[in-house]
């Protein structure tokens, strides 16, 4: 009698903290599946703590690798202040002017050319885009695309080290897309299109992003995070976002996907 009733005790036990632990580790968590308001998500990712380093694949081909930053645009890592006398920690830091998203690294281009990219956007602190940036360079040529909210231009600089060439478009003019291809021609203009279609999408801005809690896997195992979709030009982009910010793998259209070096089994 004795001793069923220890074994009862013990079974209540250990169901009552079996309970007790997995209400501690989900209970305070939002289902998985659930919906997240992106706005949520895009803070974390403007404030992640570290950088993200990431790898280009075509497929399940590396093709390149780049490095994304995300912060305060006064904060002493995105600044450079980190490594210099200027930067004291102890010191409460004034409230921010903007925030900074950037992405560069090199690309390997039809299997023999290494590109140098950066793209940059400057956000104000509602979030909304202020200024983008792309450079792309490969010996001897370099190309520079910058649009400016407060100017309503875009500025392009084509640069092949014999006879640079230069040319700005109000936002205006590129509402026109006849005439600008008859100027740029065909190819390119729907390249400066789509980039100024997209400005108003950065960091949740026009585009229509969505947000779940949700798994990525790794090898075998599942490790939690947020899922960000979108179609941008009427493609699906895909983003998972560590719960602290870090980009952890994005998926593009044509099976282009960036995935990050700390958890990518093949990365090396």
């Amino acid at each position: 009698m004795r001793s069923r009733i220890f074994f009862w005790s013990v079974a209540a036990f250990w169901v009552v903290m079996s309970y007790l632990l997995w209400r501690s580790e989900v209970g305070g968590h939002s289902v998985f599946g659930s919906a997240l308001p992106p706005a949520s998500v895009w803070e974390k990712i403007l404030t992640a703590p570290d950088n993200s380093k990431l790898d280009i694949y075509d497929h399940d081909v590396k093709t390149g690798f780049g490095s994304w930053t995300a912060g305060a645009a006064d904060s002493p890592l995105l600044n450079g202040r980190i490594l210099t006398s200027e930067y004291h920690p102890g010191v409460v830091a004034a409230k921010p002017s903007g925030y900074s998203l950037n992405f560069e690294g090199s690309l390997l281009y039809k299997g023999t050319n290494h590109v140098r990219y950066l793209v940059s956007f400057a956000l104000d602190t509602n979030k909304v885009w202020k200024e983008f940036h792309f450079h792309a360079s490969t010996r001897p040529r370099t190309f520079d695309l910058l649009a400016s909210a407060d100017q309503q231009k875009l500025f392009l600089t084509v640069d092949d080290g014999i006879s640079p060439w230069e040319r700005n478009w109000t936002f205006a003019e590129l509402r026109d897309p006849q005439a600008l291809m008859g100027e740029v021609g065909g190819a390119f203009a729907l390249g400066v299109l789509s980039v100024n279609q997209s400005l108003p999408g950065v960091a949740g801005q026009g585009i229509q992003w969505e947000a779940h809690e949700d798994h990525l896997k790794i090898g075998g195992v599942k490790m939690r995070a947020y899922r960000l979709d979108a179609y941008i030009l009427g493609q699906k982009v895909e983003i998972f976002v560590s719960l602290v910010g870090e980009i952890l793998q994005v998926s593009l259209p044509r099976s282009i996907s960036l995935r990050n070096q700390a958890i990518n089994p093949i990365a090396h």
